[in-house]
């Protein structure tokens, strides 16, 4: 294994703005499988350590990912920040009280709940279901993919920041 091809991987992870499959990873790189989990696995050691602002991302494929103590220094440069404060604020709810009626939102936030719904089934970061005079609301693997994040590894973070804020 070549320090060529660790080096063309992390390039590879750093340019791409949706996570890549191992099956994408052999295609560009034209290496074996195995080959590629090895550099993987390097790459993972190596941002993993305390000296580095990024992480290797492995949810829905692979990707490097700014590291969370740092996001909210580099969030306004990131894809993200397309994502309003209400947008973000419905989509949490959604993340973590999954499946949640569309009417139980409009409760807490009101009655843009419609437009923010609207606008994140049209992004493909949840899929709504019609049941009776309501939709039911949860997230699709394109949320996983968009923040490079599996859902449980999110709602456990939020968890965690919840705890640590109350009074």
């Amino acid at each position: 294994m070549s320090d060529k091809n660790l080096a063309l991987l992390e390039a590879v992870l750093f340019t791409t703005s949706e996570p890549m499959r191992i099956e994408d990873l052999q295609k560009i790189m034209k290496i074996r499988k195995d080959s590629i989990e090895k550099l993987l696995g390097i790459l993972e050691m190596k941002y993993s350590s305390l000296e580095s602002g990024i992480r290797l991302s492995s949810a829905g494929g692979y990707k490097l990912m700014v590291k969370d103590e740092f996001i909210d220094k580099v969030s306004d440069l990131t894809p993200h920040s397309d994502l309003s404060r209400g947008l973000l604020r419905v989509l949490s709810i959604i993340a973590y009280h999954e499946p949640i009626s569309q009417s139980d939102i409009v409760k807490v936030v009101g009655n843009r709940t419609y437009d923010y719904v609207k606008e994140l089934e049209q992004r493909g970061l949840i899929k709504t279901e019609k049941k009776s005079r309501t939709k039911v609301l949860v997230t699709t693997p394109h949320f996983e993919e968009y923040f490079g994040a599996k859902k449980h590894e999110i709602k456990k973070e939020f968890e965690e920041s919840f705890e640590n804020n109350k009074p």
